[in-house]
Order: C-alpha cells, then structure tokens, then sequence
C-alpha cells in the first residue's frame, strides 16, 4: 500500500492496557496543544451521552497544506484519540506530533482500526517509538494491509 492508495478509515490510538492512564492525557491541555500546532484548530470539551456521561474532546485540526484531521480524544479508563476518516498519511502526521509532542514517552501509544475491529481483530499494535510521520504512517499502512489478508 502506498500514500496514493490511502483510503480513509477510522484508526483507534490508546494507551497500553497495562498502564491506561499512561499519557496522563489533559484534555484542555491537548486542546491547547493542537491549538499551537496547527494552523486550524476546532476543539471543544463535551460532555453527552455519547461517552456516558464522561468529559471528551472533539477536535478538528488542519494544517496551511492540506491536512486535515478529525477525531475525539478521552482520558477515562483508558487515555483514548480516534481519528475518524483519516489517511495514514494524515493519520501518521498527527500521531508523529503527538507522540513526539504531548506524551511523557514515545512508546506509549497502541493502535488499531475501525477496519479490523469490524473483522474481528482486536490485536494491539505498537506505534513506533521512532521515526518521523512517514514512518508511522507506513506502520499505519502496514496494519491495515496484514488486516485486509486476515
């Protein structure tokens, strides 16, 4: 799979399930942070039915090129970033910085999609602790090909 092969799909970040408040995950700090990032920046804390009850953030963020990122983040039970019809090559640019960014240390996130939860797969994987946006994304890439020959 290569960045022009990219289709959009939900991709599910968290914290290991050893340590799921591993992140120490602020959500108006993870607001703030995005809004120092990125050229565009939508967030705000909700709190609805839709995560019962619990604080979430729902975010829209772009950049002056073209990318563009939507998702939710949550720090209960588990420290928790969805991005919601998401590239890897997006995905992975936004996971980079955040990574690199906002987390005590780079070997802390773990990630799936919605693509393998709909087959069944709840296999962790591990977000490479090193390497820039390219090479998350490939590794993004990478899950969802072993996905699609599950």
């Amino acid at each position: 799979m290569t960045p022009e092969d990219d289709d959009p799909v939900t991709f599910l970040f968290y914290a290991p399930q050893k340590a799921p408040r591993a992140w120490a995950l602020d959500l108006s700090r993870l607001g703030q942070a995005m809004r120092e990032a990125y050229t565009e920046v939508r967030y705000k804390i909700r709190q609805d039915a839709t995560r019962h009850g619990e604080p979430y953030l729902s975010f829209w963020v772009a950049t002056g090129d073209g990318v563009e990122c939507e998702g939710t983040a949550t720090a209960h039970g588990r420290d928790c970033i969805t991005l919601v019809d998401a590239t890897a090559g997006d995905a992975g640019r936004f996971l980079a910085w955040f990574r690199d960014t906002c987390l005590p240390s780079p070997d802390l996130i773990r990630f799936s999609s919605g693509y393998a939860v709909e087959r069944g797969i709840d296999s962790d994987w591990r977000l490479p602790a090193e390497g820039d946006q390219a090479r998350v994304a490939d590794e993004l890439r990478h899950h969802l090909t072993v996905v699609d020959g599950a």
